[in-house]
């Protein structure tokens, strides 16, 4: 027999739950602020949205933390993101799978950030439609070396320590290049800091080369892997299955200077870099472009 659907958006929340896949205002850079195309295509009309996607005018409300319906919204945002458009499971997710996916991510995240010990979510909206555009989370997860501890198999060679994790980091399709990503992935390190972190990990699937280009853009790099950590994937008959990915554990030191600077060096890719014959050009080419921070 079929599960009902409480026990049903229980278990699928449980394994949202078990992977880390996926208020008061925070200021945003200028750009985010101001009116432009919507990036549909070259008339700038805004073009057909996915089921359930969030749309928008391109001009976006303060950078806020989650509260309330906020939570249902970010759940919408990141489904689209990261189940619907990806690997084409927009195109086969049924509509009553949507609902029980969506219900259960709304879960996972109220479980995760509207709570009393560490943990908070930031969104940003659209000014017109008020929808969830973008948004991002951190919660303080107990870690065994680089891997969480509920996952770690009792593995007693690693270090034990709590560590914010930083997850379901999504903006809208349509708001994307517009420095959503890059301003919600600040605020949430700053808030790491203010919670007396000097750092902030992040576990990421092996595949996604986007996500994992983008965070070693700003800082991020791997320090452990996981061979099976659990996920939910839309199947070939539009269902959400339990699946098991290939994931990599990031890491960004949140330290000022040249302290931080050393630690987010990925020492074996500079030296294969700054070995070949463009070793110089790279060196100055990410000083310039922010992803190596000059020493000087």
């Amino acid at each position: 027999p079929s599960a009902s659907l409480p026990s049903r958006r229980d278990r699928v929340a449980r394994t949202l739950r078990a992977s880390s896949l996926r208020g008061r205002p925070v200021a945003l850079p200028r750009l985010l602020s101001g009116r432009g195309a919507s990036g549909a295509g070259p008339s700038g009309a805004r073009g057909a949205r996915t089921r359930g996607a969030p749309g928008t005018t391109a001009a976006f409300k303060p950078m806020e933390r989650a509260r309330g319906q906020d939570y249902a919204g970010a759940a919408a945002c990141f489904v689209d993101a990261f189940f619907l458009r990806r690997d084409g499971g927009g195109d086969r997710i049924t509509k009553g799978e949507l609902s029980y996916l969506v219900g259960a991510q709304k879960k996972d995240l109220v479980k995760r950030y509207n709570q009393k010990s560490l943990g908070t979510m930031f969104v940003i909206k659209d000014e017109e439609t008020n929808e969830v555009v973008g948004c991002v989370g951190a919660e303080v997860q107990r870690f065994v070396g680089a891997t969480p501890a509920r996952r770690s198999e009792n593995d007693a060679t690693g270090v034990v320590s709590d560590r914010p994790v930083v997850a379901n980091l999504a903006v809208a399709s349509s708001a994307r290049r517009k420095g959503l990503a890059k301003a919600l992935m600040r605020a949430i390190e700053e808030e790491a800091k203010a919670w007396g972190f000097d750092e902030t990990v992040l576990i990421v699937e092996a595949n996604n080369k986007s996500a994992t280009s983008l965070y070693k853009k700003l800082g991020y790099k791997a320090i452990g892997t996981e061979p099976d950590a659990p996920n939910l994937k839309v199947d070939e008959n539009g269902k959400v299955v339990e699946a098991k990915v290939k994931a990599v554990t990031m890491r960004k030191s949140l330290k000022e200077g040249m302290a931080g600077t050393i630690e987010n060096l990925d020492i074996a890719e500079v030296l294969a870099k700054v070995a070949g014959a463009g070793g110089i050009a790279y060196l100055a080419n990410g000083i310039a472009s922010g992803t190596i921070e000059s020493p000087f």
